[in-house]
């Protein structure tokens, strides 16, 4: 049995439509597909795996709409919040990049501009809540309260409550 004969027997016990086609003649004027790429080398990922080969500082700086002067004095203070938050949230540096980056993202759809390191930088320096929160957590908070137009005192005092 061949590989592609193999492969649609297994495909068949899986999925009705394979089978279907499987009985479809390949029209010989159609070229074969190619894979396009899935994204541009050069472009920053949109979230951060273990496959992107860069710090959670550095992808976070360069990902963010903020524009910055000193790239490299940004990196070293997104280092230090980054270091900060994971020692107060035991969450992963990569974990709160990715939040905060997406914190950025929802609020820019809402016309909100407000860059991920600040959020990272506001987050970190509320008051210790009496209940443990995650940062995840605090960033939805965040983000339903600012959507809602409340200004960050109002945030913090809704926080406080919680």
């Amino acid at each position: 049995m061949l590989k592609r004969d193999f492969f649609l027997v297994v495909m068949m016990m899986h999925s009705p439509l394979v089978l279907s086609l499987t009985g479809c003649e390949q029209n010989e004027d159609i070229p074969p597909m190619t894979a396009a790429p899935v994204a541009d080398e050069n472009q920053i990922p949109l979230w951060l795996d273990g496959q992107v080969d860069m710090s959670p500082q550095e992808w976070l700086v360069k990902r963010s709409r903020a524009e910055v002067a000193d790239e490299a004095a940004e990196i070293a203070r997104t280092a230090e919040l980054l270091i900060g938050a994971a020692e107060r949230f035991d969450e992963s540096h990569r974990m709160i990049a990715n939040r905060a980056a997406q914190l950025e993202d929802m609020l820019q759809e809402h016309g909100i501009q407000e860059t991920a390191v600040d959020r990272l930088a506001w987050l970190t320096q509320l008051p210790t809540l009496q209940t443990p929160h995650s940062f995840s957590a605090l960033c939805q908070y965040y983000y339903n309260l600012r959507t809602q137009g409340k200004t960050e005192d109002e945030i913090i005092q809704n926080l406080l409550r919680l």
